[in-house]
């Protein structure tokens, strides 16, 4: 019965981590989480790669981008992210730790909005994105903040 009530207790643990930090991007912005085996990892690498090369795109679109590694990670601010955590996003989002890559995109809304085990080109990650009715309605309201500047 101990058994039990630690697995539980356990459980529990692991989801309030995760939940503390997708709640800060609640509303404000849009994550992305790379999980990845290793940072050597070549579709690690090539995601990376389309993230660095748009920055402009990703600071407009209100990315926050977590590395997911089994012992740790990095959080969209720069600071490690612990193994703890790691592993709460991986018990959350029912990825295997170490095995291959992942990519998640989680709207505002804190709801998955894409999940490939391959890059996603930036082609179609600012497309979907656009397409969503939170990010059109940022788009004409910036639209409109630029027509009262001229």
């Amino acid at each position: 019965m101990k058994k039990y009530i630690l697995f539980f207790s356990s459980l529990i643990m692991i989801k309030f981590v995760t939940a503390q930090n997708m709640e800060s991007h609640l509303w404000q912005d849009r994550v992305i989480l790379l999980f990845t085996a290793s940072r050597q990892q070549a579709n690690f690498q090539k995601q990376l790669l389309i993230l660095t090369e748009n920055p402009e795109e990703v600071t407009d679109r209100n990315l926050a981008v977590y590395t997911i590694l089994p012992d740790g990670g990095q959080q969209p601010d720069g600071n490690a992210l612990p193994a703890t955590q790691a592993q709460a996003f991986y018990s959350t989002y029912g990825i295997t730790p170490g095995i291959g890559f992942t990519f998640v995109l989680i709207g505002k809304d804190g709801t998955e909005k894409i999940r490939k085990d391959q890059p996603v080109s930036a082609g179609e990650l600012f497309s979907l994105i656009d397409s969503m009715p939170m990010r059109k309605a940022e788009m004409k309201k910036a639209g409109r903040r630029e027509k009262k500047k001229n």
